[in-house]
């Protein structure tokens, strides 16, 4: 198992910080995303974004709550003590 570089956390306010997304999540670091800010259409913007980004990276995303996702890259290992309940709809691998 890979170790992440870092864990980053982003609170993007359009859908032109996707570039930073993408260049930390290519780079090996965990990244939690904060959609809070994004109207609408760039949050859904953004989400397809990641979707394909993590699909073609090999990587998982977990859904934290309604707006906050937790984009991991190929070879790390997130643990949800509670994903159990929940089942973990957003995984890519």
């Amino acid at each position: 198992m890979a170790q992440a570089r870092s864990i980053v956390v982003l609170h993007p306010t359009s859908y032109r910080e996707s570039k930073v997304v993408g260049e930390h999540l290519r780079d090996g670091d965990v990244v939690l995303l904060d959609l809070t800010r994004l109207d609408t259409d760039d949050m859904h913007r953004l989400v397809d974004f990641v979707s394909g980004l993590v699909f073609g990276l090999q990587g998982n995303i977990d859904k934290v709550t309604a707006y906050v996702m937790l984009l991991v890259p190929p070879g790390v290992t997130a643990i949800d003590d509670e994903s159990h309940l929940t089942g973990s709809f957003y995984n890519q691998s």
